[in-house]
Formats: structure tokens, sequence, C-alpha cells
């Protein structure tokens, strides 16, 4: 019975760092804040965990071009869809920011995206993200300018 309650654990601690966390975050990222909580956390248990709890769908991959896949805990705020192949998944769109590298949901949709298509084409899901400065590194980056 103690593997059982040290998956537990290790879900448990994944998952109080996902919903502690504003923002998607990285494997790595994810280990480092459970290890807090359980020292003996790994990454490949933390790969693991990341998948049983997308079937679950308590956490939710976000993929962006060219980055490796981060990770958040799936929230009632966002409308739930169905893909292409019939699974579910959770939409919203995200922000990244280009001088720390970190990504924040945005809860805010602009619509269907339709007229965007081509004539004759149908959109059946979208993926947004914006790029730029967050507050943080706005907020430095805006007093390290005044700076003589």
């Amino acid at each position: 019975m103690e593997p059982r309650e040290r998956q537990t654990r290790q879900r448990d601690a994944l998952l109080q760092a996902l919903q502690g966390s504003a923002r998607a975050l990285t494997p790595v990222e994810l280990c480092e804040l459970a290890q807090q909580q359980v020292a003996t956390l790994n990454l490949s248990t933390v790969y693991r965990q990341l998948n049983a709890l997308q079937e679950l769908g308590v956490v939710t991959r976000v993929d962006l071009p060219g980055q490796s896949a981060r990770y958040e805990a799936a929230c009632e705020q966002h409308h739930h869809g169905v893909g292409t192949h019939g699974e579910q998944y959770h939409h919203h769109h995200h922000f990244h920011c280009t001088q720390c590298d970190r990504v924040f949901p945005i809860h805010a949709c602009p619509g269907t995206m339709s007229e965007l298509a081509p004539p004759g084409f149908q959109v059946q899901r979208h993926d947004l993200t914006l790029h730029g400065l967050c507050a943080d590194c706005g907020s430095a980056s805006a007093a390290g300018s005044t700076a003589c």
C-alpha cells in the first residue's frame, strides 16, 4: 500500500503547485515546486502524473510552437469544447512573455474566427497566443528606461 500512498502524495503536490500558480508551468518547474512537499519526486514521475491528470481532465497541456510543453490546472472559467476527434478540450488562450519566457492564461476569447477562414472552409477550433512583455517585465523595462 505504500506505493499507492506515495503516488497520491506526489499527485497532490503537483496539483497544489499547478493550482497555486497563475501561469502554465514546464515539467521541470512543476518538479521543483512539488519537491518542496515531496523531496523524492523526480521528473519521470512528474511526466507520468501529468499524463494521468490530463486523462482525468484536471490538467491541460499548453503547446506553443518551438517551445517545450507546459501544463496548467483546468479551471471552470473556461469554455469546454469537443475537438475534431471527439476529445474534450479546455478552451482559452495564452500570453507568452518574450523576456522571461513565462506563459499566462487569457480568460477571454475573440469568438469563432470563422470570418477569417477562406470561403468554404470550416473552422473547428483555434489557438491564440499573444507575445510581448508580462506586467513584471514591462514594469522592469519601463523602470530601466527612465534611469540615467
